[in-house]
């Protein structure tokens, strides 16, 4: 009898607390690694989805921009005649397009879309004029618009708050390491077979595809192909 309650009595052993321990302690750790795993995998979720979410909206916005893209000549005084306005090349393209009210005054606007370079950081940077006579002839007070020609990187002017329905700038992309256009369509009007190019300068007509190429930090994002109108 006294035997069976010593035994009751007993309780853990050395090695049996040091065992129980380490098991303890094992848990914990794949608990607290599985918990930093799970905080990664979120971490990495919420960054992707924000970057997918960018290049969506960006998307949606260019091909808006595009899809109501105007074929139209206009006498500019500067350059001692008629000009046509969409034109390309590798590096940035121009052209003319209707903007919603809420990101300007409405109405149509010369929106130029280039490689812009800020703090030693390489943008896609968006800049808009008001399609107007005074903006053509250079009287409006503006950072100066001539037509697009060359590849040359935008380095940012000053704004002017009063003046922004008329002249703005906006980072579509930032931190980008690369950025490529190309144009799709005929050689004259009437043409048969279209093909690529990567530039559209003397052109007096609209391509038909406008293609765009970024690469950011993060690498390579889905080619980008706009529609033009009247095709």
């Amino acid at each position: 009898m006294r035997t069976v309650e010593k035994c009751r009595m007993r309780g853990f052993t050395l090695l049996e607390m040091i065992i129980s321990l380490a098991l303890i302690g094992l848990m914990m750790l794949l608990l607290f690694g599985a918990l930093r795993f799970a905080g990664k995998a979120w971490d990495a979720s919420e960054t992707r989805l924000e970057r997918d979410t960018s290049i969506s909206m960006v998307w949606q916005y260019l091909s808006d921009r595009f899809r109501q893209a105007r074929a139209l000549n206009s006498h500019v005084e500067s350059e001692g005649g008629n000009v046509f306005f969409f034109k390309g090349n590798a590096r940035a393209v121009e052209f003319v397009s209707p903007m919603p009210a809420h990101l300007g005054s409405g109405g149509l606007y010369i929106i130029r879309l280039q490689q812009g370079l800020r703090d030693g950081k390489k943008q896609l940077v968006l800049r808009r004029w008001l399609y107007h006579p005074e903006v053509l002839s250079g009287d409006a007070g503006l950072p100066q618009w001539r037509p697009l020609s060359g590849a040359a990187v935008f380095r940012g002017e000053r704004e002017k708050p009063e003046l922004r329905a008329w002249y703005s700038e906006s980072v579509l992309v930032d931190e980008i390491r690369s950025l490529d256009f190309s144009y799709y369509g005929v050689e004259n009007k009437g043409d048969d077979f279209a093909s690529w190019t990567d530039g559209w300068d003397e052109h007096p007509f609209l391509p038909m595809l406008v293609r765009m190429q970024i690469e950011d930090q993060k690498g390579a994002w889905p080619e980008m192909t706009f529609e033009l109108p009247g095709y």
